[in-house]
């Protein structure tokens, strides 16, 4: 039997060390950063705005980088937050990692020291245990490492090892709680499941516009916690323009492409802010109530559900 993968975790802090900012007494510049995400580790590090400006651009550029792909990034996450016993990074990244492709067994799996993987995930998950255990790449990982990725891939897997056991390190010190829903240490996440409403092509309102048409007040659940956006859906001969608001930091973007058919729509919009990232999003309608999923690119799918907007 080889060594255990899970840590003790009961000697991490009970109670943050350093609690978050409430949102209501953030600066404007705080409040900006916030709006990244709104999570406790987030609103801890917006004390340090100037940090946290000079971590963002890393951080986002290797969550948005196309060279590792979306499943392989977050299960090395999730690995890392296993090897540094880090609570709060497994409660966001087991999830995401759900988000991005990867199942629920193999969430499982990363627990077990005993458990059989493909070889080129085999690589990824030596080199995250590896850079937690001795901080060097073994030679028989290197190996495999270099049987499956390219150079500049190797380099970007060894800086995302790097930053987020950077980050488990600030997260275990000080303390940042984790979000109400998420899972527990080691334990795989519920999966959340919305049911699709009942698809009936060429629906229209009474106005004669397609059903999927109008203002929607929607929430989708993205690991980082639930986000609201104000959706709007505007039908012109089956095409749709609008735009997509996110109410948590007031950032717009407006829809590029997307078609309506009835109660079925397909939209993407292209946010700008704090990144560049394309939500192409996809959804049924039934009356007054929409869901459907979201695919942001390069880091999953999440579902959302709403309703319309009054």
């Amino acid at each position: 039997m080889t060594a255990p993968i899970l840590r003790d975790v009961s000697d991490r802090p009970s109670e943050p060390r350093i609690p978050p900012v409430a949102p209501e007494d953030m600066t404007e510049t705080q409040r900006t950063l916030a709006g990244i995400g709104a999570s406790n580790v987030i609103y801890t590090l917006v004390r340090h705005v100037d940090l946290m400006d000079a971590m963002n651009p890393l951080g986002l550029a290797l969550l948005s980088s196309q060279r590792i792909a979306a499943r392989d990034r977050e299960l090395v996450i999730a690995r890392v937050a296993l090897r540094t016993g880090a609570p709060y990074e497994w409660a966001n990244h087991a999830p995401a990692a759900l988000a991005t492709g990867v199942t629920e067994a193999e969430i499982r799996a990363l627990t077990d020291p005993d458990a059989v993987w493909p070889a080129s995930d085999a690589a990824l998950l030596g080199a995250a245990d590896d850079l937690c255990a001795d901080d060097c790449v073994s030679e028989s990982t290197w190996a495999a490492l270099r049987a499956t990725r390219d150079e500049r891939q190797i380099i970007e897997l060894l800086v995302l090892v790097g930053y987020y056991r950077l980050m488990a390190g600030v997260l275990n010190s000080t303390g940042v709680a984790v979000e109400p829903d998420k899972p527990a240490y080691g334990e795989p996440p519920v999966i959340r499941r919305i049911p699709t409403p009942r698809p009936a092509p060429g629906a229209h309102r009474a106005d004669g516009a397609p059903a999927a048409a109008g203002t929607w007040a929607i929430v989708y659940h993205h690991p980082t916690g639930d986000q609201e956006i104000t959706l709007v859906l505007e039908a012109h001969d089956g095409q749709v323009t609008g735009s997509a608001t996110n109410l948590s930091n007031g950032v717009s973007a407006a829809i590029t492409d997307g078609a309506i058919d009835g109660d079925r729509f397909s939209a993407t919009s292209v946010l700008t802010t704090p990144a560049r990232i394309e939500l192409v999003y996809s959804g049924t309608v039934d009356g007054d109530m929409i869901a459907g999923e979201v695919l942001a690119k390069g880091f999953g799918t999440v579902p959302f559900e709403g309703a319309r907007a009054s």
